[in-house]
């Protein structure tokens, strides 16, 4: 096996190591709530009534961005838990974010909060 065979397949091993974390969640979404009024463009994601989404191990919400770190499945679930580092109308700020598939998209479970965003078709 050649020298550059060797560097594709080990590159082609870190891509899906590093990306695997977020990728059952990525996707382009929209809140469920209001759901009619909220644009599926990924032009706009983050805008206001624009798409939110998930993707490359970032959360994309209204006007902030997220770093998911730190992925920890959830036992006897099919969801995964994670460390939010974020960023967002000038402000640093983390928390702890548990997403979980459901049928017409994710619940983003936070301390005392549950949002439902559904996939954008």
């Amino acid at each position: 096996m050649s020298l550059h065979k060797i560097w594709t397949n080990v590159l082609a091993l870190v891509i899906i190591g590093t990306s695997a974390h977020a990728a059952p969640f990525d996707g382009l979404y929209a809140p469920e709530s209001g759901y009619a009024d909220w644009s599926c463009n990924p032009e706009e994601i983050g805008m206001g009534g624009g798409a939110v989404a998930v993707r490359d191990g970032y959360l994309y919400g209204v006007e902030s961005e997220c770093e998911l770190v730190n992925p920890t499945n959830v036992r006897g679930m099919n969801a995964v838990l994670y460390d939010a580092i974020c960023t967002g109308e000038g402000e640093e700020y983390s928390y702890r974010v548990m997403m979980m598939r459901q049928d017409t998209g994710i619940y983003l479970v936070q301390d005392g909060f549950v949002s439902d965003w559904r996939n954008c078709q």
